[in-house]
């Protein structure tokens, strides 16, 4: 009887650590919002920001008020994620609606923390169309500007390579026009996102952005077919711009064919071809028998 009473006892406390188990992963998938980890108000603004991530498409959809993002402090809305060493930000972005102030503003962000004061660099757009790189200093300091050539960009990308910024905007379908700043120390560890700021306390903006992507570059003295970044299988609406991740995979995938009838795409990887079913967006190993070492340039049989 003592062995089946602690039997149950471990049954209990094992069902137990499984739910709070369970509670803490559903906790943590509901905070993730895409790509990023979290969302919140920096500067505690007067009216609340959020974000709605449209899963299917994509997208996410920010809003947020804010007097102002200048001088030493700033009130907006920002989705985030806290990263170590290099990135690329990448997003395509516009406003929603007509806009109350013509300096409410959206674009992508790094800083160093959460504070109001921080020090940070942004690359946005505003409502009337400037488009520019900022950034503070030091906790609490003046923010400065570095203006870009061109105006009211819907395409934005901040990068960074250790203490060095670039800033490429652009309109949808036209070349970056690229902005530079040097030795800006934010420390390893920063949190990066996309924001909206509505420059009024009392209205909230928002914006829609897509098409974003987050990519860590290749480490110096990467090997090119020794070592990997991982790979993005997307597709593209010729049309529209419009860009869907279907999977990633920390592996290579190279030339990625359509079925003809458009029903799955066959890539290899491994030096192996795998057939990938858009109805599931799950891959499955192709039995190629003795053609184990197939290389990128494979092409459909005739019939």
């Amino acid at each position: 009887m003592t062995t089946m009473h602690n039997y149950r006892n471990v049954l209990l406390h094992a069902g137990r650590l499984l739910t709070a188990l369970t509670v803490l992963w559903l906790k943590s998938a509901a905070a993730a919002i895409g790509d990023f980890e979290s969302q919140t108000d920096i500067g505690n603004p007067a009216k609340s920001g959020g974000v709605d991530y449209d899963a299917a498409r994509q997208e996410y959809h920010i809003s947020g008020a804010g007097s102002n993002m200048w001088f030493g402090s700033d009130e907006f809305h920002f989705v985030w994620k806290q990263l170590e060493g290099d990135f690329i930000l990448n997003a395509q972005a516009e406003f929603i609606g007509p806009g109350a102030n013509a300096h409410r503003k959206f674009g992508g962000m790094v800083r160093s923390s959460m504070e109001p004061g921080s020090p940070h660099l942004n690359a946005v757009v505003y409502g009337d169309g400037l488009t520019s790189l900022q950034f503070r200093r030091t906790p609490g300091g003046t923010t400065e500007e570095l203006k870009s050539s061109l105006t009211a960009a819907n395409v934005i990308q901040l990068e960074r390579r250790g203490n060095r910024y670039l800033v490429s905007v652009a309109r949808f379908g036209q070349p970056f026009v690229t902005t530079e700043l040097n030795d800006h120390a934010l420390g390893d560890k920063v949190y990066v996102g996309l924001f909206v700021c509505s420059h009024d306390a009392q209205v909230v903006e928002q914006a829609v952005f897509k098409n974003v992507r987050i990519t860590i570059p290749a480490r110096p003295g990467f090997v090119p077919y020794r070592d990997y970044i991982g790979s993005r299988l997307e597709t593209l609406d010729v049309d529209t711009g419009d860009r869907r991740v279907l999977y990633r995979t920390p592996e290579a995938i190279e030339a990625p064919n359509w079925t003809p009838n458009g029903a799955a795409l066959i890539y290899n990887s491994k030096g192996l071809l795998f057939r990938f079913p858009l109805t599931r967006n799950v891959p499955a190993q192709i039995d190629t028998g003795f053609a184990d070492h197939c290389n990128n340039d494979h092409v459909l049989s005739f019939d």
